[in-house]
């Protein structure tokens, strides 16, 4: 039988492999910038982690987060308020020294909840315009939700940590499979 951290590493690795190839899918698409981000998580997590033989520091994931989040928002948006963008993060780290773990664990959640509600949106906004349920879009709402459920479960522990992982990292696998396969401006991938 294997050890929770062999299957943790397992997991880990396999999640690796399948996430590499979304951006490869999804390139030159406008969802290319996200999936890019999401690949990169991971494998900087474990080289971080091999290197200096520590967990990512809290902030850096934060800081993927805000790429995730950059990501999914429109040239628009981006261009109207570029400046409160840039600041955000200047002003993030001026009070990086005074968060504890459980207030990153609500930050991730927050800026999650952004991505959530940009996909719900995107959801909501072409069901009414093409009168069809896009497949793609609701495969987003349910994987942000997994990751949503992770940040919770570390913030007020809901269920046992280890078998959540395990759960949520199998979806996540499937999920990342999906992406690999389906891109959204695909004809058949409403219903």
């Amino acid at each position: 039988m294997n050890s929770l951290a062999e299957i943790f590493q397992y997991l880990i690795l396999v999640s690796i492999v399948i996430w590499i190839l979304p951006p490869i899918r999804q390139y030159k698409s406008y969802m290319f910038d996200f999936f890019l981000v999401l690949s990169i998580i991971d494998p900087a997590t474990l080289f971080y982690g091999l290197i200096t033989k520590t967990n990512i520091p809290l902030w850096l994931i934060a800081f993927f987060i805000y790429l995730l989040v950059v990501s999914v928002l429109s040239e628009e948006l981006l261009k109207k308020f570029k400046y409160a963008f840039i600041a955000i993060p200047l002003l993030f780290s001026l009070i990086i020294p005074l968060m504890t773990t459980k207030y990153y664990h609500f930050l991730f959640i927050c800026m999650d909840l952004v991505i959530l509600f940009v996909f719900l949106r995107w959801l909501i906004t072409s069901y009414v315009d093409k009168k069809k349920l896009n497949i793609f879009y609701l495969m987003l709402v349910f994987y942000i939700l997994t990751v949503i459920l992770k940040f919770f479960n570390l913030l007020i522990g809901f269920a046992d940590a280890s078998a959540f992982f395990i759960i949520t990292s199998i979806a996540q696998i499937i999920f990342g499979l999906f992406f690999s396969i389906a891109r959204e401006d695909e004809s058949g991938i409403t219903h």
